[in-house]
């Protein structure tokens, strides 16, 4: 990394205590990164589950006047937020829900004081928070509504392929009634505003799906792109 880089600070959440979250955060510290790891989790949970892996991590209390520099693999700066209750893993517990949101709580601080320039999350459980009697949907509706913003749009991103969904985290059976033209377009548009602003595509190919079988066949086989997708499509 040459000297005019920057060098982003990254906070990452370890996610589910019992879950796969704390095995990716510590295996990524023992790797190089051209960015500062900030973990956010339980040390002990994150050390015990070094031992039971063999990894040896050395962590660090992180602090905001720490100096910015790539992770050094085998370290792993931590703000510590202990769990609620025993962890066992691979077996979720509900009395750790308000732990595993704490940790995106702080995520969320970092990042709007723009202390951190990211946020990474690891792994939740999703019916563990709802067990716990927290409504909880999914991290995009979490950070939505965290961080006041009017409409979020969720993207997946492999090589030159990015996809963006219509809807999040609904039951299928919900999924027709919330494709309304309001939504897709303002999910289209924040699409392609953002892959110009964030992505640097001057000029962004936008395809859309249909939702039916053979996008509705012409209304045969389903409404939807007859009397919305396509509208909206044309309209911008």
């Amino acid at each position: 990394m040459s000297a005019e880089q920057v060098i982003p600070r990254l906070a990452i959440t370890a996610g589910e205590p019992a879950g796969i979250g704390p095995d990716i955060l510590l295996s990524a510290a023992t790797q190089p990164h051209d960015a500062q790891l900030i973990a956010i989790g339980s040390e002990a949970v994150l050390a015990e589950r070094a031992k039971q892996l063999g990894l040896d991590i050395a962590f660090t209390p992180y602090s905001s006047t720490d100096e910015v520099m790539p992770h050094v693999p085998g370290t792993l700066p931590l703000i510590d937020i202990p769990a609620s209750a025993a962890v066992t893993p691979g077996t979720p517990d509900p009395d750790n829900a308000r732990h595993v949101l704490a940790l995106l709580d702080q995520a969320v601080s970092l990042c709007k004081a723009r202390e951190c320039d990211a946020m990474v999350t690891a792994p939740l459980h999703k019916g563990v928070i709802n067990d716990a009697g927290i409504p909880f949907s999914g991290h995009t509706e979490y950070l939505r509504d965290a961080t006041g913003a009017d409409h979020v749009v969720m993207l997946l991103a492999s090589g030159s392929l990015r996809v963006a969904l219509a809807t999040t985290h609904l039951p299928l059976s919900r999924v027709p009634a919330a494709i309304t033209a309001e939504h897709l377009g303002d999910t289209l548009t924040v699409l392609n505003r953002d892959l110009r602003s964030k992505f640097g595509i001057a000029k962004p190919r936008i395809t859309v799906l249909g939702l039916n079988p053979h996008a509705g066949e012409g209304g045969h086989l389903g409404t939807e792109e007859r009397d919305v997708i396509e509208p909206v499509c044309q309209a911008l």
